[in-house]
Parts: C-alpha cells; sequence; structure tokens
C-alpha cells in the first residue's frame, strides 16, 4: 500500500504552516499538533459579517465580502470540525442567518447573491449561474449541506423551516437519475435521511469517475464522494478510494503542496493568483486529513 513518506508529510507541513492562511494553519495546528481550538474560532471570525453569516473570501474561488451560502456553509463546516455546540455564539449567529436567508420560493438558499458579480470570483460562482430559476443545483448546493448544518445543531433550527426543506429535498433526491456533482452527492449523503440511502449510493457507484487520467480535470473524483472512512459512500468506493489514495501521493507538489485541478481561465489575473494560494493550503489540508484517515501517511 503506497503511503506519503514522512519527509514528504514535513513538506506538506511546512507548506501548510508558510503559506496557508491563518485558518488552515490552525485547523491544522489543532488536529495535527494538539493546538488550542480556540485559535481555529479566533481565525475563522474574521470572515464572519456582522450579520452573522459568512463571506470575505472564506470561499477562495470568490472575493465576495457579504455573506453568502457557500461561505456560510464553509463557515459551518469548520465550526463542526471543532466540535462547537449550539451555545457558541458563531454558531448562533450563522445559523440565524441561515434562517434568515431561507427562501421559500426556491426552496432553500442561492449559493451566492446577485453582489457577487461586482468582485473577483470564480467563473461558477457568476450570479447567472445561481439566479432564480438558473442551472445551478441549489437544493444540493448550498441546500444539503445547510439542511445537515440544521439538522444538527437543531435546537437553533425553527421546527417548520426545518420539516419543510427535508421534505423539498427529499422530493428531489427522488427526482434525480443522472449525471450529479460529487459535491451534491456528499453534501446530500450528510443529510439526516437513511430512507435515502440507498439511492444515494446508487447515484455514487454510477457518478464516480474511475479514470485517473482525467483526475487533473474537474470531475467527480472518489475521494470528493469519501474523503473520510466513515464517509457515506466510502464502502460502496473502497476500491476508487484506494486507487484516488495512490493518485493524491503522487500529486504533491515538490513544495509540499497540492495544486487545484481548476482555474478562472485567465479572468481576475492577479486576483486569481492569490485565491490560487490559499486553495493550495485548503488542498493540502484537505488531502493530509483524507491521508491520515485512511493510514496512508507514514508514521501517523
Amino acid at each position: 500500500m503506497k503511503k506519503l513518506s514522512a519527509p514528504a508529510y514535513r513538506r506538506a507541513r511546512d507548506f501548510i504552516h508558510t503559506h496557508a492562511r491563518p485558518l488552515e494553519r490552525s485547523l491544522f495546528a489543532h488536529e495535527f499538533e494538539a493546538g488550542a481550538r480556540a485559535a481555529v474560532l479566533d481565525a475563522l471570525g474574521a470572515y464572519q459579517n456582522p450579520d452573522g453569516g459568512f463571506g470575505r473570501a472564506l470561499e477562495p474561488d470568490l472575493r465576495l465580502p457579504d455573506s453568502s451560502g457557500i461561505a456560510t456553509l464553509t463557515g459551518l463546516d469548520v465550526l463542526r470540525d471543532v466540535a462547537a455546540d449550539a451555545d457558541e455564539p458563531a454558531v448562533r449567529r450563522a445559523l440565524e442567518w441561515v434562517v434568515a436567508a431561507y427562501d421559500p420560493t426556491l426552496p432553500g438558499w442561492a449559493c451566492v447573491p446577485p453582489s457577487a458579480d461586482a468582485f473577483a470570483h470564480a467563473g461558477h460562482w457568476s450570479w447567472a449561474l445561481h439566479r432564480p430559476g438558473g442551472p445551478w443545483p441549489h437544493m444540493l448546493v448550498p441546500g444539503a449541506r445547510l439542511l445537515a448544518h440544521l439538522q444538527h445543531w437543531r435546537t437553533l433550527a425553527p421546527a417548520r423551516l426545518l420539516a419543510s426543506y427535508t421534505e423539498a429535498f427529499r422530493a428531489h433526491i427522488e427526482t434525480l437519475d443522472g449525471a450529479v456533482g460529487a459535491h451534491g452527492l456528499y453534501y446530500a449523503s450528510s443529510v439526516d435521511a437513511p430512507e435515502l440511502r440507498e439511492k444515494l449510493r446508487d447515484l455514487a457507484v454510477r457518478n464516480v469517475n474511475r479514470n485517473p487520467a482525467e483526475w487533473t480535470t474537474y470531475v467527480n473524483k472518489p475521494l470528493r464522494l469519501a474523503p473520510l472512512p466513515d464517509s457515506a459512500f466510502a464502502g460502496v468506493l473502497a476500491k476508487e478510494v484506494a486507487m484516488n489514495l495512490d493518485f493524491e501521493i503522487d500529486q504533491q507538489g515538490s513544495d509540499g503542496g497540492w495544486e487545484p485541478n481548476w482555474s478562472w481561465q485567465g479572468a481576475y489575473p492577479a486576483e486569481w493568483e492569490n485565491a490560487r494560494r490559499e486553495i493550495r493550503g485548503e488542498l493540502t489540508l484537505s488531502a493530509l486529513r483524507s491521508l491520515r484517515a485512511y493510514g496512508r501517511i507514514e508514521g501517523l
């Protein structure tokens, strides 16, 4: 079984400490080096707006300072990573934003507001894709993950909203029968809906990309569907995940970090370089999380 060598791990660690944002540095320190949880909360606080939502380029591909569905989803992910409970002020404020931003006519949440277009961003965060009636699968991204967060901190979720969107989400999943993005499927699998488990696993098996030659492009890589062994799809994608772990080990750069397999295709070149550096920190932390969890780092 291929493993990330101890020297390669040290290069990745040094890359994070040297090049990643304070948020990823504090997360790495907390998860790998027994660093303080408070440091993560302090770093995350820089991205939370007065309205409770997250923005300020927490999602590096979206340089929007305003709160958005995708950034608030990301902020809540971090809060769950550090086991923040419902009494944590950052959780309460973020969930208040989620409740206030809910649009029953969608139903759900848009990933980005119209103001996204006024700031540098990747093409996939353009308002044209996310406007009501647009092509973006908002029921899954951000909807499924925000629903999972509402379920997790249930005491902060209005019962009527929770019941209404859960029913809409279930109905949407039943309609899926074709190509579905990996992030959407992964988020959907995090929702507490046991009756959908078999349907979602079938979709994961049908939508995962099994060709390593294509994994340098933006496709449904196995680790996007099952980043950790306790992921809902890890069991049905065990062979594919093992191949992807081998692949990720080989993709580490000489400086210790991992590169994104997407770009802004020439748009906002200066801002893209800044975003790319931040994304590399995220990807390096993500790779180390998966490699460690699957037992693929020597000595860890």
